[in-house]
């Protein structure tokens, strides 16, 4: 997708800064705004319609509360995979809390708080920002430790429709519901895999390996090796 992006690029690249909003700051959502238009005039293009939306990045000091935001544009959501609940049972929404979850931050691994100006204790805590028209939702499957890579067989479910994640955007926006049209697979282990896709349009899902193109239900799409999900958003509406 970068590639594409680069080669259909409404934009050439231009460096801007703004000191106005170095010396003012903005509100959150003026600020998330702002970031985004910065972002279109050198990156835009039927990609970005599609695929790319906004994360917030809130911090938080624990010695004079003072929160600062950061906004970052992203193409896919890479969600960790919790361990394996009591009854082995994995579903997106795990991943999903997992990854907004408040993170503590000590002083050695907290960047410089903006009033305090030192680094402190602080904490952590990402959600969406600008939801994109397609959501594309990379289950972290491969974890790399300091002598070896290893892979989750994890078995994750998901909704294949009404895919709410308005809880993980800016509070009090409302549902934000996607639906699910593909699913990228992956078999087999770290040195040696294979990838598969499942498709849905007018007539079902389809299991596409290499050139075999078979049907398949929907009992059948939940499966351990489900690596990249494509969502669709089912409405127009944008939330901030």
């Amino acid at each position: 997708m970068d590639k594409l992006h680069t080669e259909i690029n409404r934009r050439p690249y231009v460096r801007r800064t703004s000191l106005f909003n170095l010396l003012f700051p903005l509100r959150i959502s003026e600020e998330a705004a702002s970031t985004w238009k910065k972002h279109l005039e050198r990156d835009d293009s039927r990609i970005v319609d599609l695929f790319s939306g906004q994360l917030r990045s809130s911090l938080h000091c624990s010695v004079c509360s003072h929160y600062s935001n950061t906004f970052d544009v992203f193409c896919d959501l890479s969600l960790p995979i919790p361990k394996r609940s009591s009854s082995g049972e994995v579903t997106l929404k795990d991943c999903l809390d997992l990854f907004s979850q408040e993170e503590k931050l000590d002083k050695e691994n907290s960047p410089m708080c903006e009033r305090c100006n030192r680094r402190t204790e602080s904490t952590k805590r990402l959600s969406i920002q600008r939801f994109p028209q397609v959501i594309v939702i990379h289950l972290n499957r491969f974890t790399t430790s300091r002598w070896s890579i290893s892979k989750s067989t994890v078995c994750v479910s998901f909704p294949l429709t009404n895919l709410d994640l308005g809880p993980y955007g800016p509070v009090d926006c409302g549902p934000v519901l996607y639906d699910l049209y593909a699913i990228c697979n992956h078999a087999g282990t770290v040195n040696m895999g294979h990838y598969t896709a499942c498709c849905s349009d007018d007539n079902g899902w389809c299991f596409y390996n290499d050139s075999s193109v078979t049907p398949v239900s929907e009992n059948q799409l939940q499966t351990s090796q489900a690596y990249v999900l494509f969502y669709q958003r089912n409405c127009i509406l944008y939330y901030w």
